[in-house]
């Protein structure tokens, strides 16, 4: 088996390294080959030149650095990183390591065990460690805009936008070349399509801690957010009318 870790980054010369660390200190202790992709998104600040340090240095990390000059979104960074992937898994993580790397493991045996090809990261259910919460505005906000999501796209699903999500490759391939939304509502758009082509989606308790320096403005990205929901089903209705959507199971453990 391979792994493939994608990491969409911003402006993040200030913490990226420690994460390259963390990450390529964890994937030499597994049995499988690995490979890190560090997808930045148009970062002004020294991003790519710490990563590409980082990489020379670190030739066991197997870290490729891919960057273009403009900035996209994090949703364009994930689906550049997804799709440029060699891995037969492949996982996509925030920069900042909010949820630990070592969390993929759960991920992976959450998948096995349930047969799913999707397993994503759920800070709602019971069974999830949040070492650090964020502020209460902020969990407020998360839980309008998750109603708002099981109401506009995809129902069933208590988290679509913890950052830290596992693919088989057919299932990465397939749902991110259909993928056009480029900002933050990438999740719940990638969610929507893998529920409409069948594949099985399983939520998974981890351990996640509010990290400071999110990217993310609560009013002009909140607003956009919504506004991508509310085209999701209208981009992808000839894919619903070429696939009508199937019975699909959305497996919530609590362990």
């Amino acid at each position: 088996m391979c792994l493939s870790v994608v990491i969409p980054a911003f402006n993040e010369e200030t913490r990226i390294l420690e994460t390259l660390r963390a990450t390529s200190d964890y994937l030499t202790h597994l049995d499988e080959r690995t490979e890190i992709i560090v997808v930045d998104d148009g970062s002004s600040d020294r991003t790519v030149q710490v990563c590409e340090q980082f990489a020379q240095n670190n030739p066991q990390a197997n870290l490729r650095v891919v960057s273009y000059e403009l900035n996209r979104g994090k949703g364009y960074a994930v689906r550049q990183g997804m799709l440029q992937a060699t891995g037969n898994i492949r996982l996509f993580c925030d920069a900042d390591l909010a949820t630990p790397i070592e969390e993929y493991q759960v991920l992976l045996d959450s998948m096995k065990s349930s047969r799913a090809q999707i397993a994503i990261g759920s800070r709602p259910l019971k069974a999830s460690n949040l070492l650090v919460h964020q502020p209460k505005y902020r969990e407020l906000l998360g839980r309008i805009f998750n109603s708002a999501v099981q109401h506009l796209a995809v129902s069933g699903i208590e988290d679509t936008q913890c950052g830290f999500k596992l693919f088989t490759a057919e299932a990465a391939e397939e749902v991110f070349s259909l993928c056009k939304l480029d900002r933050y509502a990438f999740d719940s758009e990638a969610l929507y399509i893998a529920s409409v082509l069948g594949y099985k989606i399983t939520e998974v308790p981890i351990r996640w801690s509010h990290k400071e320096g999110s990217k993310v403005s609560l009013i002009r990205d909140g607003t956009r957010m919504v506004f991508d929901l509310l085209t999701i089903r209208l981009i992808h209705r000839s894919l619903v009318l070429q696939r009508p959507i199937k019975s699909v199971s959305h497996s919530h453990p609590e362990l």
